[in-house]
C-alpha cells in the first residue's frame, strides 16, 4: 500500500469518527429520530401481545410488573373502559396498537402519553371531570375510524401534541380545542374534512404547527387568524378555491408562516404550489345537481360536472431542499 493511500485512509477514518462523535452515534449508543415527548423505547417497556383483555387479566399483567411504559400490541379489548385506566395509576405512557379496540373511554389524571394506532377505534370519549386532565401531554389517534371530536376534548388542557391523522373526520369544530392553551402541534391530515370551523373570537394561542393536508377542504376561514403563534402549515392535497389560495398566500407572507409541500399534476390551476379550482361547486350545489339529474333523467354531455382544466399556472415562490419544499 502506498504512503499516499495509507494517509488518505487514515484521514477518512478520523473524519468519520468525528462525524459519529458529533452525531452522538458511536457503536455503544442508539441513534434514531427524536419523537416529541416520547421516552426512549427499550427494555423498560412492558408488553402484552395478542391477548383478549379484561379488567382481571390487565390487572394481573400490571401486578407482574409491566413497567411505566405499557404497549398492548394486537390485543382484543371490546371497550377500554375508565376502570382499565384506573388500573394504570403507575403508567406514564400507554400504546394501544393493532388488534381490535373499537371504543376507548378516557379517564386518567396520571398518563403523560396515549397512542391508539390501527385498532379499529371509532369511538373516543372522555369522562367529565371536575379536575382538568392536565397531565396528558401527547395524544395520538391514528389509522383508525374516528369520525368526530366530542366536546370532552376541551378538558384535555395539558395537551401539547394532538395527532388525529388517517381517520374519517369530516367536520372539525376548532372551538372545542380553544381551551387547549398549551397545544403546539395539531395534525388533521389524511381525513375527509370538508369543514374546519372556528368562531371569530376563539383562538388556539400556542399552536405552532398545523397539518390539514390531504382532506377535502375548499376554504379555511379560520386561517391564520385563529393561530396567532403559527410557524408552519401543510395545506397540500385539498380542493381549494383559487380565491382562497390567493388570500392565504398573502397571509402566509404577512405573518411569516412557512408552508411545506407542493401539489403536482393539478387537474385545475396551480397557485403557490397548491392545486385550486375556480368552479368547484359547494357540497349543497353538488347534491342539488345530482337531484336535478335524477328528476329529469338527463345525462351531462362531455363531462359537464367534472373540474374544468386549464393550463394557466402561477409560478411558485420558494426553495427546495431534498424532499422538502417551502413555498409562499
Amino acid at each position: 500500500m502506498s504512503t499516499e493511500t495509507a494517509r488518505y485512509r487514515d484521514v477518512m477514518l478520523v473524519f468519520w469518527c468525528l462525524v459519529l462523535l458529533v452525531a452522538g452515534c458511536l457503536p455503544d449508543q442508539v441513534c434514531g429520530r427524536a419523537v416529541p415527548h416520547h421516552r426512549r423505547r427499550g427494555a423498560g417497556v412492558g408488553r402484552l401481545q395478542n391477548a383478549t383483555l379484561t379488567n382481571a387479566t390487565l390487572a394481573a399483567g400490571i401486578a407482574a410488573g409491566l413497567g411505566r411504559e405499557l404497549l398492548l400490541d394486537g390485543c382484543l379489548i371490546e371497550h377500554f373502559s375508565p376502570a382499565m385506566f384506573g388500573l394504570l395509576q403507575d403508567t406514564d405512557c400507554l400504546t394501544l396498537r393493532g388488534g381490535l379496540i373499537p371504543t376507548v373511554t378516557f379517564n386518567s389524571l396520571t398518563l403523560d402519553t396515549l397512542v391508539i394506532e390501527a385498532t379499529g377505534l371509532s369511538v373516543f370519549e372522555i369522562v367529565p371531570s371536575d379536575v382538568p386532565y392536565a397531565k396528558l401531554r401527547v395524544l395520538h389517534i391514528t389509522r383508525n375510524a374516528l369520525e368526530q371530536l366530542t366536546p370532552g376534548f376541551a378538558s384535555l388542557v395539558g395537551l401539547k401534541r394532538l395527532d388525529l391523522s388517517q381517520n374519517r373526520l369530516t367536520h372539525v369544530d376548532l372551538d372545542i380545542l380553544s381551551s387547549l392553551e398549551r397545544l403546539r402541534d395539531l395534525d388533521l391530515s389524511v381525513n375527509r374534512i370538508v369543514r374546519l370551523d372556528a368562531s371569530p373570537e376563539r383562538q388556539l394561542p400556542g399552536l405552532r404547527n398545523l397539518w390539514v393536508s390531504y382532506n377535502r377542504l375548499r376554504t379555511f376561514r379560520a386561517f391564520p387568524g385563529a393561530f396567532p403563534a403559527l410557524d408552519t402549515v401543510r395545506l397540500i392535497g385539498n380542493v381549494w378555491r383559487c380565491s382562497w389560495v390567493d388570500r392565504a398566500r398573502a397571509d402566509i407572507i404577512r405573518h411569516g408562516i412557512t408552508a411545506f409541500g407542493a401539489d403536482y399534476d393539478c387537474p385545475g390551476e396551480r397557485q403557490g404550489g397548491l392545486c385550486c379550482y375556480d368552479d368547484v361547486a359547494s357540497e349543497e350545489e353538488q347534491i342539488g345537481q345530482l337531484d336535478r339529474l335524477a328528476t329529469t333523467e338527463s345525462q351531462p354531455k362531455d363531462g359537464d360536472f367534472t373540474l374544468r382544466e386549464t393550463n394557466r399556472s402561477t409560478p411558485t415562490i420558494g426553495v427546495r431542499y431534498g424532499d422538502v419544499e417551502i413555498f409562499l
